[in-house]
């Protein structure tokens, strides 16, 4: 019986996704203005875990900072962009692998909430990109991204890409560090259909970097690093 109920709420989680996605699709289509379609955006994202019956529970999020800040997290899953992007004030812009551009309805809704396109795969693109989020900075936005730059199927904090902990250390930002738990169960990488289970966004104090340097960069990527993975208790695969 237990399976069976499995594979029935799993498919009414992902119906209720791909209704959410149609929708939200439509109305960024036409709503004006970045921040009111991100707020949307929010909304919409909100009531859909609201109907799988999803709750989030956010610890910390008075530690966000009201001046701009970088925020890196923890990828556990496909989903965490969006619960992020359900939690954080719309005053982040996010940074999204440039792949993400080709889906079906996700590229376009992303493209309506403003995100960044990054090429891994193109170093230029990336240098690009921090001049671009340098500037976002600079007029009063907030910038989320995910360091590790992809996800596993195993739990485990992966190696660090240095991107965000350099742009922190650009714009002289405070770095905010979450971490982000049950995603990998609500949604594991490869799966078909979503498992129900709560989800716990935890935001860590922020750190500030000590100068603009890429050796301060390193310094502040191996400071959050830390904190994350004393939060997290999973296994440091950087180091494996």
């Amino acid at each position: 019986m237990a399976p069976l109920l499995r594979a029935l709420y799993g498919g009414y989680a992902l119906t209720t996704f791909l209704l959410a996605a149609v929708i939200a699709t439509a109305l960024l289509a036409v709503v004006p203005g970045q921040m009111r379609r991100r707020r949307l955006g929010r909304h919409i994202m909100r009531l859909t875990l609201l109907l799988i019956g999803v709750p989030v529970r956010v610890q910390g999020g008075l530690r966000l900072p009201e001046t701009p800040a970088v925020c890196v997290s923890n990828h556990a899953s496909q989903l965490d962009g969006l619960v992020l992007f359900a939690t954080l004030p719309a005053r982040y812009t996010f940074v999204v692998r440039a792949e993400s551009r080709r889906t079906l309805l996700f590229g376009f809704m992303l493209e309506r909430v403003g995100v960044i396109w990054m090429d891994r795969a193109d170093a230029r693109s990336g240098s690009r990109a921090i001049r671009v989020l340098i500037r976002q900075l600079r007029a009063g936005r907030s910038v989320a991204m995910f360091p590790e730059g992809t996800i596993r199927p195993e739990p485990g904090l992966q190696p660090f890409k240095i991107g965000a902990f350099l742009l922190a250390a650009k714009a002289a930002v405070p770095l905010v560090p979450v971490w982000i738990r049950g995603t990998r169960v609500l949604f594991p990488d490869q799966a078909r259909l979503p498992a129900r289970t709560a989800l716990d966004l935890h935001v860590l104090e922020p750190i500030m970097p000590s100068g603009p340097s890429r050796e301060d960069a390193r310094a502040l990527l191996a400071q959050a690093r830390v904190n994350l993975l004393a939060l997290g208790h999973e296994q440091d695969r950087a180091a494996a």
